[in-house]
């Protein structure tokens, strides 16, 4: 893949993870990216350090410690050789430090200045410390009942920095100084938006997890009518393949809970493999909820993403393979 950013500078001082994932990506493309740290480094670095090191890789790192005035000033002075400035404090920090969008512009005007914030810069939550969960929760994704017991997929925060690197990129190629305003709740508010009956109440008759006869679990994910009328057949269920009441999606989410029920019961009395065998007799989204070991998909992972970091539908992996420079030793 060509490097379409060659050329963009930036300077990142967010940490744990949107401000950091949306400039891995601009890294990822070809941008120079340099890491701004307080002495004590970023909090990823303790909390999860896996994490960090995934998503500031390729990326220089430099300490400053912008509560004095001689690091204020080597900030102002890398910002004038800098396109795009990133931050991720809670409104009032920036300015406090120095290096708000005001001040920044006055030095250099050209300058993408990209804020990124749990709620946005103004409102009654705009100080309100907050997490991806937190924002799940304002959003409404988390009205089904199911209690949350650890930290998965962080979605909300992933959203946020792929909506910032996309909205950073437009800004750099219109030439023109500006203060983007991305907040977390943005991000999740838009993306839940995009299939408002995700957060109707009750189940999904046929998409989700299912316990089998062996003890294990698999995943299905079908809506489509075909695909119905095809799960229909291998589960021998004839009086409902010819129902016209449950022909559309839109007629068995009215009945889901039924249907999930008898699915349910059906799929327990079957084993792992034999879930697995019956969709591939009839065609359909089944498989092993851990499917991480599967000859299969390990295949197909690796055709996407290359271990040697070549051409691949992200341009991730190649920077992953760059690992961030560690941070010079205090003076």
């Amino acid at each position: 893949m060509s490097a379409p950013l060659h050329g963009m500078r930036v300077l990142d001082l967010s940490q744990q993870l949107p401000g950091p994932y949306a400039t891995l990506l601009l890294a990822a493309l070809g941008a120079e990216v340099t890491k701004i740290e307080p002495p004590a480094g970023d909090a990823a670095r303790h909390l999860d350090p896996e994490m960090f090191e995934n998503a500031n890789a390729g990326k220089t790192s430099v300490v400053l410690d912008l509560k004095t005035d001689e690091d204020r000033r080597r900030l102002h002075e890398l910002v004038r050789g800098h396109d795009v400035f990133v931050e991720g404090f809670r409104p009032g920090v920036a300015a406090r430090l120095g290096c708000d969008a005001e001040t920044l512009h006055a030095i250099r005007p050209r300058l993408v200045y990209c804020s990124i914030s749990g709620a946005g810069q103004t409102g009654p939550l705009a100080r309100h410390p907050t997490h991806d969960i937190s924002l799940q929760a304002m959003a409404g994704v988390l009205t089904d009942g199911g209690d949350v017991t650890r930290i998965g997929v962080p979605w909300v925060d992933l959203a946020t920095g792929s909506s910032a690197a996309l909205a950073i990129t437009a800004a750099w190629h219109a030439g023109e100084g500006c203060h983007l305003d991305l907040s977390m709740l943005d991000a999740a508010v838009a993306w839940a938006r995009v299939k408002p009956s995700a957060l109707e109440p009750g189940p999904e008759p046929t998409y989700g997890t299912l316990r089998t006869a062996d003890g294990g679990r698999v995943v299905i994910a079908l809506l489509e009518d075909a695909m119905w009328a095809r799960l229909c057949v291998a589960l021998g269920w004839t009086d409902w393949a010819t129902e016209p009441g449950l022909a559309a999606y839109g007629d068995r989410r009215r009945r889901g809970a039924e249907i999930r029920d008898r699915l349910e019961r059906d799929v327990a009395r079957l084993t792992v493999a034999e879930v697995v065998a019956l969709a591939e007799k009839h065609d359909l989204p089944l498989g092993p909820a851990d499917a991480t070991a599967d000859p299969a998909a390990r295949e197909q992972i690796g055709l996407r993403f290359p271990a040697d970091g070549g051409p691949s539908c992200l341009p991730l992996p190649a920077a992953l393979l760059r690992p961030l420079a560690p941070a010079p030793p205090r003076r």
